[in-house]
């Protein structure tokens, strides 16, 4: 989950240009500030200057940068799981919200970017202060187009870039110095590379930049023009077309009217069926493909032929953004330009059925990923999918919105099973089948089917008096409306609650009932795969080891024929309590559990992840390097943070984990096992995986057996480092953008690990590892 789950900065498309002093502002006000706030007009680059600083002092935190782009939210309320899911919170916990991300927020140095803020101030002020109150370690950076307003908050104005003054005559040379038109001709080459800054052209030149304000966005929509029109051409149509007066211009500070007009003006040159299909892709909160675009904004005005050379239009015209993948080509709009194609939906009936086509695209999209084609992987499916979540939000939200749209809504909930299960957001799936079943007002034969879905996701999160009280209710509606299936799912879950309760006797006969009345046969449902599983797994623990290898077998043979890899993965952890259980060489157990660590890697399934770890744990006691082992452990058990019953609640697992833990604290000092324990509780997930899989990317496993038992921290080797530079702790604070104190701490566990008392000896051994 590195890739995925890092929520690596944005890519840049097109080169920076620019803005030193800016970036050197931000980042000389986060060494003395938790809370920056880059504010400025739209269009003026706030997001770039914010990306920029943080790629310079990303090494500074020890948990790195995370980026959040709230710009397709709409709901303040939901603020705090968006940061959680981009944050990547372990997400099968019931906490959830603003106390959540707190508590797993409390230990951790990072710096928190979050973009695109004006639209929900009071929201974002709010769970900031909450945040940096929780933790210390945490700096925010902002972009907005008004500060927050919070406590202890900077706010740096970005400016539009200089300009010429009108009475200057610079030559070539000093003019292509100004940032404004160093940007300007760094756009023209980009369409014209033939184009060169001269004597005669200079004057033009200039006088673009200053009509545009320095505007970065306008300069850009203006340098496209460059493909087909000489500058002078460009200066003479802005001066006969650019103020147009119009009230999508309107606006008190002129610098926002001159980015008004320019996106206006970029409009005026748009083809008919561009300005058209403009307008209706402004329903897309984030990315969207060609044949999302097809299926919303194709009509009887705007052919499905004629939507890709539109597209293709407003991608020339710097309207679109264009990011080409290995597989997949995505576009996206930037927010101001998105703001301007809705401010042209003025029929209210017009947007309404933009927003039905576009919940109807993404409806069909989950609906999709039920299946696979043969030798296709279900997982691969869905994690495309998920990648999808703002838009599927915004579908969700359309249809929770809207009184008429409920039912469709609360079938969507459901079409998404797999995604709230597997793909690590059940917070979401919680959300929202608790809304559509509280005030969408479902049928009976749905009702029941939400409230099972929410039952199956309490278990997974531990709640399982929560989940008891939701399937008598589906008992009591099921007294009087005959539904078989829902029946069938009722039974199995019920097995489930019983797994997670220790009722082993009742999850065995639940669960045989259900795979009975399922039909055990070779497909592709997952509820019929999860049952076999859960048996599996309950007659493990009822000492039936043969029986349960039967079925575990059985469901991982139909996994492999019907491209159900998640399925299969966790039948892989089913086999490996098998083999444990046998007494069987453990080497082929880590393989599987290994495998099945890696699928659940990729799809996101934070339980299921956790849970490898800790099988891998057991397994390892007694062979490998106890602090390797004790770091894994509590490694699982930090992920386990946000479950408010860890390992499900299940007794089983839990007196597995306390033999394991005893064992460990028998073949360890107190002092070691406590520090190898921390260590694996502060473990990203991404970190404590790698740690799990003894990859080149876990710098424990692949330490020496010496150098293993005094590791330091990322952060620690920081500090060691710059004390070999001959930083004082005053000198090392500025630097990494910490307290004092929290370097003076960090310098007293290194003395302590090494064994070391004077920061000569730590100076020393750091000179030694370089040369190692």
């Amino acid at each position: 989950m590195v890739a995925n789950g890092q929520r690596a900065l944005p890519v840049e498309l097109t080169s920076f240009v620019g803005r030193r002093k800016e970036i050197s502002d931000v980042r000389r006000t986060l060494r003395r500030s938790r809370l920056v706030t880059v504010t400025g007009i739209a269009g003026v680059g706030k997001t770039r200057v914010a990306v920029k600083a943080a790629e310079g002092v990303r090494r500074a935190f020890a948990d790195g940068v995370r980026f959040v782009e709230l710009s397709s939210l709409t709901d303040p309320d939901r603020l705090a799981q968006v940061l959680a899911r981009a944050l990547e919170v372990p997400d099968m916990g019931a906490q959830a919200g603003e106390e959540g991300l707190a508590e797993y927020l409390a230990d951790k140095e990072l710096l928190l970017l979050l973009d695109t803020c004006e639209h929900m101030i009071g929201a974002c002020s709010r769970l900031v202060r909450t945040l940096l109150a929780a933790a210390p370690g945490l700096r925010v950076l902002a972009t907005s187009r008004q500060p927050l307003g919070a406590p202890g908050e900077h706010n740096l104005v970005i400016r539009p870039m200089a300009v010429p003054e009108p009475q200057e005559r610079p030559s070539p040379e000093a003019l292509a110095r100004y940032e404004s038109v160093a940007l300007l001709l760094e756009r023209i080459t980009a369409v014209d590379p033939s184009f060169e800054l001269t004597e005669e052209n200079a004057g033009t030149v200039a006088e673009l930049c200053r009509r545009l304000d320095g505007i970065p966005l306008a300069l850009e929509l203006a340098a496209v023009r460059a493909r087909v029109l000489p500058v002078d051409a460009i200066l003479r149509l802005i001066e006969e077309r650019f103020w147009l007066g119009d009230e999508a211009t309107e606006s008190a500070d002129p610098r926002h009217r001159t980015m008004q007009a320019a996106i206006a003006w970029s409009h005026a040159f748009c083809t008919e069926e561009e300005r058209l299909l403009w307008k209706r892709l402004s329903v897309f909160p984030g990315q969207f493909d060609l044949a999302a675009a097809e299926a919303v904004c194709a009509d009887d005005r705007l052919a499905v032929e004629r939507v890709y050379p539109a597209l293709d239009g407003l991608v020339a015209k710097s309207i679109l953004v264009c990011v080409k993948g290995a597989d997949r080509t995505v576009y996206r709009m930037l927010d101001s330009i998105r703001e301007f194609g809705t401010a042209q939906m003025r029929d209210p009936e017009e947007r309404r059925e933009l927003l039905v086509r576009h919940r109807d695209h993404y409806f069909a999209v989950a609906r999709a990923g039920a299946s696979v084609e043969p030798g296709g992987d279900l997982a691969e499916r869905w994690v495309r999918v998920r990648g999808e979540w703002p838009n599927l939000r915004s579908a969700l939200e359309f249809c929770a919105a809207d009184p008429a749209e409920a039912a469709v809504g609360a079938k969507m909930v459901l079409a998404l099973e797999y995604l709230w299960i597997a793909c690590g957001m059940s917070r979401e799936g919680r959300h929202y089948a608790e809304w559509f079943v509280q005030v969408g007002r479902p049928d009976p034969v749905t009702r029941v089917r939400l409230l099972s879905l929410l039952s199956y996701i309490l278990v997974a999160q531990g709640d399982l008096r929560a989940a008891n009280g939701h399937l008598k209710e589906c008992e009591a509606i099921l007294a009087t409306v005959d539904d078989p299936a829902c029946r069938t799912r009722l039974v199995k879950i019920r097995g489930t609650v019983a797994v997670g309760e220790g009722d082993l006797a009742g999850a065995e006969r639940h669960l045989t009932e259900a795979i009975e009345l399922l039909g055990c046969h070779e497909g592709s449902d997952v509820t019929m795969l999860a049952a076999m599983v859960e048996l599996g797994i309950a007659r493990i623990w009822l000492g039936r080891i043969d029986e349960a290898a039967e079925v575990l077998e059985d469901c991982k043979k139909i996994c492999l024929s019907s491209g159900q890899s998640w399925a299969g993965s966790w039948a892989d952890v089913g086999l490996a309590l098998v083999l444990r259980a046998r007494g069987e060489p453990r080497e082929k157990a880590l393989t599987l559990l290994r495998d099945a660590l890696r699928v659940q890697r990729r799809v996101h399934d934070a339980s299921g992840a956790s849970l490898c770890l800790e099988l891998i744990a057991w397994l390892a006691a007694g062979h490998e390097d106890p602090m390797w082992v004790t770091r894994l452990l509590h490694a699982s058990h930090g992920q386990w943070r946000q479950v408010r019953q860890p390992l499900f609640g299940s007794p089983n697992f839990l007196a597995e984990h306390a033999r394991c833990e005893e064992r460990l604290r028998r073949s360890l000092s107190r002092a070691d096992y406590e520090e190898a324990a921390a260590e694996g509780s502060a473990m990203s997930m991404d970190e404590a995986i790698a740690h799990a899989l003894g990859g080149v990317d876990d710098p424990l496993a692949a330490a020496p057996p010496r150098e293993r038992r005094v590791p330091l921290t990322p952060r620690e080797e920081d500090v060691a480092r710059l004390i070999a530079e001959g930083l004082t702790n005053r000198e090392i604070a500025r630097r990494l953008m910490v307290g004092r104190r929290t370097v003076d701490t960090h310098v007293e566990h290194i003395l302590a690990k090494l064994n070391f008392s004077a920061r000569s000896q730590i100076a020393a051994w750091v000179i030694r590892h370089r040369a190692g």
